[in-house]
């Protein structure tokens, strides 16, 4: 009996050991920035992603990511400024996904400090996480 027990508990150990550890969202390197433009401004954010789920099928690898960006103003908040999602496929692994958004301000945002909020969702495991950038708006 002892040994059954011994060989059940070794084997346990070697599955644990061997098994891959579940990825952990997360966001990285944050950044954006806003250029003046005739009548208003034009915002570029961009954020990194990793630790997300990836599928595997017919030896491609599949990943999918939801986003949404608030912005904070001087004011007030808007709410979900940009949205979208990321399908993206390639042979081999993917390392990490960058996710890009473009949003024009029009001459209504005052000068002044503000604040992005970006809330992503890995649409495989249904982790999320959140990073945020900040930037000012200026007069060239």
């Amino acid at each position: 009996m002892k040994k059954v027990i011994l060989i059940s508990a070794m084997f346990t150990i070697i599955m644990l050991a061997c098994s891959k550890p579940e990825p952990k969202l997360e966001l990285f390197s944050p950044e954006a920035f806003a250029y003046q433009l005739d009548k208003g401004w034009e915002l570029n954010a961009t954020v990194g992603v990793k630790g997300f789920q990836q599928n595997e099928k017919d030896d491609k690898f599949f990943a999918s990511l939801s986003y949404t960006v608030d912005l904070i103003t001087p004011t007030d908040t808007v709410k979900n400024v940009d949205r979208g999602t990321i399908d993206e496929k390639n042979d081999e692994e993917f390392l990490d996904l960058m996710i890009d958004s473009q949003i024009e301000m029009d001459s209504s945002f005052a000068i002044g400090d503000y604040q992005l909020i970006f809330f992503v969702e890995d649409n495989n495991s249904k982790s999320s996480s959140t990073a945020s950038a900040k930037f000012k708006l200026t007069l060239d």
